[in-house]
């Protein structure tokens, strides 16, 4: 039995663990104020990020602070309210920032608390790139600058909903990774996901999220969390969206963006699995909003209603804390959450299953990273972003199948004849600022009997 001195110790340790003195979370915030006086003003402001104001006219003072929100991203926020402000410069050092040479440096400007979206003024960034570091001129002094180190090739497997599991993660990857997007495999229907039955079942095509459908590409304003197929009763889309599918959005009208299937990493069960697709089911039949993906943890508690309002991240996240899983540890997204910070933390669909005498057959590519002008819209700000494009560099290292190579892709090709356990290994590929750039992923094919 704990004396009650040892319980005290117990818990102040467990205390300094939380706020991170034991350095179990990773996130640190500096606060400071930057004293522009007129005439030129540089300042760092942490390792690797300075920033500068060219022909100030008056002594202006612009509170900020620094988030480390992960190991791979740090967040500068200014105040709302500094509006008078001049337009900054800010110079980042790649080597200091902790760029490898197979990394790129994602720099991007938000502009208030709730959106991407200027609703006044123009706003713009000019962007100068060399191999040591970037240079970004703004017009106007930004709410928040995300910098993050991303990787300069990504390896995506197209593979079919019937190789998939419930809670499987879909990512489409946009310009700088924002806008990007972030949704979860389902494969059961309403009535399905509200028992205990049939884990395991796997109907191949059903996905939900958090979607704004005005921007979809149909002529619809529904801003909200979604099914597809839909068949929840008594919504207005269910006419025109009952045939989106997995396959039908990420195996076809998003191929060339799609990361392919991801999976958590950790220990997940078939009843964790069920409640994350019961959760998705609940919260769309509750009438949950749409937020533009910047409601800092990505969800919003709305009082007085049963209609929350999630991003598209924050819902998926949502979902796995319902089961009691994290994607992201939790005191990595209390202050952000973005696409980005969840994918990196998960895995490329490591194994699937599949019987003697059936084909296996997907879509697999690299996605690399191009310096690509963009212009100015309503989603980029900067006049160039890094892209990640479709690209066939696979090569098929196992003696297993076969690769067909299409424009910008590769179509892997295999019927397995004898039951085992065979391992395909793919190296993905590519030339990224004169180097060349390479991954590896290994997909363990599990080949049962017909009887199995």
């Amino acid at each position: 039995m704990l004396t009650r001195i040892s319980f005290t110790v117990l818990i102040i340790s467990i205390i300094l663990s939380i706020s991170g003195c034991t350095g179990l979370i990773r996130f640190e915030t500096e606060h400071t104020h930057l004293e522009l006086i007129p005439g030129e003003n540089c300042f760092e402001l942490t390792r690797g990020v300075k920033i500068s104001f060219s022909n100030v006219q008056k002594e202006v003072s612009i509170p900020y602070e620094i988030e480390r929100i992960s190991e791979r991203t740090l967040l500068v926020l200014f105040r709302e309210g500094t509006a008078s402000a001049p337009g900054p410069i800010f110079h980042l050092s790649h080597e200091a920032l902790g760029i490898e040479a197979d990394q790129v440096l994602i720099v991007q400007p938000i502009l208030n608390q709730t959106s991407y979206v200027p609703t006044e003024e123009r706003y713009e960034a000019q962007f100068i790139k060399d191999s040591l570091s970037t240079v970004v001129r703004f017009t106007k002094l930004p709410y928040c600058l995300l910098i993050s180190r991303a990787d300069a090739l990504y390896t995506a497997q197209h593979l079919p909903g019937k190789f998939l599991l419930e809670g499987d993660l879909l990512y489409h990857i946009g310009p700088n990774w924002i806008p990007s997007h972030s949704a979860v495999y389902l494969g059961v229907d309403y009535e399905t996901a509200m028992t205990d039955e049939k884990l395991g079942f796997n109907n191949e095509v059903t996905f939900g999220e958090s979607y704004p459908f005005l921007s979809h590409g149909y002529n619809l304003v529904e801003e909200g969390v979604f099914i597809f197929p839909n068949d929840i009763e008594n919504h207005s889309y269910v006419n025109l969206f009952n045939y989106d599918t997995y396959e039908s959005r990420w195996l076809r009208y998003w191929a060339t963006s799609f990361s392919g299937a991801r999976r958590f990493p950790g220990e997940i069960s078939p009843q964790d699995r069920r409640k994350i697709s019961r959760f998705m089911y609940e919260t769309a039949e509750k009438g949950a909003l749409w937020s533009v993906g910047f409601a800092w943890s990505g969800f919003w508690d709305l009082p007085f209603t049963d209609r929350d309002l999630y991003s598209c991240v924050g819902v998926v996240e949502k979902a796995y804390e319902s089961a009691g899983r994290n994607i992201v540890p939790f005191w990595e997204d209390m202050f952000y959450l973005n696409s980005f910070e969840q994918f990196s933390r998960t895995i490329p669909v490591p194994e699937i299953t599949s019987m003697v005498g059936d084909k296996v057959e997907f879509r697999i590519n690299s996605l690399l990273a191009e310096w690509t002008y963009v212009g100015f819209d309503k989603w980029s700000f900067g006049d160039h972003a890094w892209i990640w494009k479709s690209e066939s560099n696979v090569e098929l290292l196992s003696p297993q199948g076969s690769l067909e190579v299409k424009n910008d892709h590769c179509i892997f090709t295999w019927t397995p004849l004898e039951t085992g356990d065979y391992p395909i290994i793919f190296r993905f590929f590519g030339e990224f600022e004169g180097k060349e750039v390479e991954k590896y992923h290994t997909l363990t094919v599990h080949v049962t009997g017909k009887d199995s």
